[in-house]
């Protein structure tokens, strides 16, 4: 015949061990009736920071803009154009900094915000 109060005190051991895992996040919510209910979820591993990477692609752009808007569009260009005859380092480098759509956007924005045309 097994212990009724034993086995709630196993449960609560239970539970403890459960909530302590570092591998595991307690969750609190609220029911119906208003009673705080901790529930235990496991802990998603995040493969790719996508939000990290999203913010250095918009730095990344950001930057690419203040030079074009410096060198301006053929100057740039003629810049990319020699890093294109260099070695393979080079041109992957040209590719990456080529002028895309957002460059130009960026650019055109610095223009007209700094030289009020």
């Amino acid at each position: 015949m097994s212990d009724v109060n034993k086995d709630r005190f196993i449960e609560r051991l239970n539970a403890i061990q459960q909530k302590s895992d570092p591998k595991k996040r307690v969750v609190h919510k609220v029911n119906d009736d208003g009673l705080v209910v901790e529930v235990v979820k496991p802990r998603r591993k995040k493969l790719v920071p996508v939000k990290s990477i999203l913010i250095g692609a918009t730095i990344f752009v950001i930057l690419k803009g203040f030079v074009y808007a410096q060198l301006g569009g053929d100057e740039y260009q003629q810049r990319i154009d020699s890093l294109m005859k260099g070695a393979s380092v080079q041109v992957f480098a040209a590719f990456l900094l080529d002028a895309d759509p957002a460059t130009r956007a960026v650019a055109n924005g610095l223009d007209k915000l700094l030289r009020g045309n």
